[in-house]
């Protein structure tokens, strides 16, 4: 009798301990020892009595008891992350609150890694190295070394591209009198092919221009050949109209510098009237930026550029129309400092512009002159999107002959004083570039010559409404010298271009520029408005067909002095 109750106590015990093993199947190996129990067989009265099969249930219990409390005084840092303590694994599941939807926010910089490293192309910064070690506590700055880590990557995937910024953006007003870019889309014929180079496709477009890399430079260079018809070839009054012929030769070269950066933009024309009185002529612009990161909030700017075209004689000296056409040469270079402090900017800029004459009739005086201006800006970050500035600047228009030589002798040479406010834009692929409004003066050193003051505008800004359509605007206001020395033309100049990318092969483009003349002489002013439309289709990555039409008003308070023309291109596109 004794027997069987001992034996039905000791069933009991195994059985408890079969019911508690689903509650300890996840604890750790040590844990699990506990649960494999080694049964003691069952022996006679004897052996049962001296309690020789129990000591092994109760070393056992023991051992579990233990090895459970070990587990559970571990670190939670420390423990195994499949197998979480019994509190643990019987608390229900906790719901993380969902992720707020991202919102933009115009004031705020990058919100994820993934748009910190955006390669897409903006206005250049400095590198700013980040500071990973604290030198008071000597700890790691884990904020500082993530921003490290993060530029490198950046400076890794660095690549020029063919979208955003419009090359060579003016860093003076238009009365510094700086020879404009290559690409620029005022005071040119073909507004319209100016947009195509200035908005290029996107690097990943399977018709884009792959270049050629020579080491850490790629050029992009392009052949235009166009044949066509004008109704006014001389764009004069009573033009005659006729067939001509033009090949443009274009490139563009860019570096690809970890810091550094380096643009050179260069573009040669060459037009052959078959009829009219001009049967020659040619143009040509080459432009050049190279920025220097001296150090992590400093940077340095130089730039240079030069334009070559043919003058219309009448345009200086209606007297003279019938002789040959002078040649113009407008060079300009400039150097700019900029530092920041904390979200201040402070710009110092210092701009040298020509314009030589060469081939003038005899008789006529020297319209040769320089330019020199000095500038500072003032610009306050209120995000990196967003940068409103103030400008002042004076310069000094020094001619090589600066007499009239009239009966009248008056002297030419002034003083350029400009004020200006703006605002700088960089909301990466939407709008970028810059826009100032304000005032300028053109003072004669001579009191007989009559002062001019003026409102200017200079703008150039490029905006992406959506994918594939892009929109440009620019503006400028210059003084040009009237030749006689008693007046000066204020030059009021604004283009706005469209592209359009239709289909994958198709492009759309259009432009409409306008340039109004004010001048203090009277019968003088004079309005020029153009429009154009042109389509590029490509074959393949290289080849392409274009074609163009554009119609061109001058109106003029001058008698006899109205003209329009209408023209009409077709040619091919070659690229690399």
């Amino acid at each position: 009798m004794v027997w069987t109750f001992r034996r039905f106590r000791l069933t009991l015990a195994t059985a408890a301990l079969g019911l508690a093993s689903p509650f300890l199947s996840g604890l750790s190996p040590v844990a699990a020892l506990g649960q494999t129990l080694s049964m003691p067989e069952l022996r006679t009265d004897g052996e049962l009595l001296g309690s020789r099969g129990l000591d092994g249930l109760r070393t056992n219990t023991r051992t579990l008891s233990s090895a459970s409390q070990e587990l559970n005084a571990q670190d939670p840092a420390s423990r195994p992350r499949d197998r979480p303590p019994l509190d643990e694994a019987l608390e229900p599941p906790v719901n993380k609150p969902p992720r707020p939807a991202r919102e933009f926010d115009l004031f705020s910089g990058p919100a994820s890694k993934a748009d910190a490293l955006d390669t897409t192309p903006r206005r250049a910064r400095p590198a700013q190295p980040a500071k990973a070690l604290d030198s008071r506590s000597g700890r790691v700055d884990e904020a500082a070394k993530d921003q490290a880590v993060q530029e490198d990557l950046r400076r890794q995937n660095r690549r020029p591209s063919a979208r955003l910024q419009p090359s060579n953006p003016p860093l003076a007003a238009g009365v510094a009198g700086e020879a404009l870019a290559a690409d620029s889309s005022v005071r040119t014929n073909r507004p319209a092919e100016a947009i195509g180079r200035i908005i290029r496709r996107d690097a990943d477009d399977p018709f884009a221009p792959v270049g050629i890399r020579a080491g850490s430079l790629i050029l992009y260079p392009e052949l235009i050949q166009t044949l066509g018809a004008s109704t006014n070839l001389d764009k004069i009054p009573g033009g005659e109209g006729g067939v001509f012929s033009e090949t443009t030769i274009s490139a563009r070269l860019l570096s690809d510098w970890s810091h550094d950066e380096a643009e050179l933009n260069s573009r040669l024309t060459f037009r052959r009237n078959f009829s009219g009185e001009n049967r020659d002529d040619p143009e040509a612009a080459v432009d050049g930026r190279l920025r220097f990161d001296l150090d992590r909030v400093t940077t340095a700017t130089l730039r240079g550029a030069v334009a070559y075209r043919r003058e219309d004689v009448s345009e200086l000296d209606p007297a003279l129309r019938n002789s040959d056409r002078p040649e113009v040469l407008n060079a300009s270079t400039s150097a700019q400092l900029q530092r920041g402090f904390g979200r201040l900017r402070v710009t110092a800029t210092g701009t040298a512009a020509r314009e030589a004459y060469f081939g003038l009739p005899s008789g006529s005086r020297d319209q040769s002159y320089t330019t020199l201006t000095a500038g500072l800006r003032t610009g306050y970050e209120l995000s990196p999107a967003l940068t409103p500035f103030i400008e002042g600047s004076v310069g000094w228009r020094l001619f090589d002959d600066s007499s009239n030589g009239g009966a009248n002798d008056v002297e030419r040479d002034s003083l350029l004083p400009s004020l200006r406010a703006g605002m700088a834009l960089d909301l990466t692929e939407k709008l970028t570039g810059e826009i100032a409004a304000g005032y300028a003066w053109n003072l004669p050193d001579d009191p007989a010559a009559e002062a001019t003051g003026t409102p200017t505008l200079d703008a150039n800004l490029v905006w992406s409404p959506r994918r594939g359509t892009d929109v440009t605007f620019a503006a400028r206001t210059a003084f040009d010298p009237d030749t006689t020395g008693q007046s000066t033309t204020t030059s009021y100049e604004g283009s706005i271009g469209l592209r359009h990318v239709l289909t994958a092969r198709t492009d759309l483009t259009a432009a409409l520029t306008a340039e109004y003349s004010d001048s203090t002489l009277p019968q003088a002013d004079e309005t020029t408005v153009t429009g154009e439309t042109g389509i590029t289709y490509w074959l393949n990555r290289t080849l392409a067909f274009t074609g163009l039409y554009s119609h061109q008003e001058v109106y003029a308070k001058s008698p006899g002095g109205d003209y329009s023309a209408d023209t009409i291109r077709l040619g091919v596109k070659l690229q690399r």
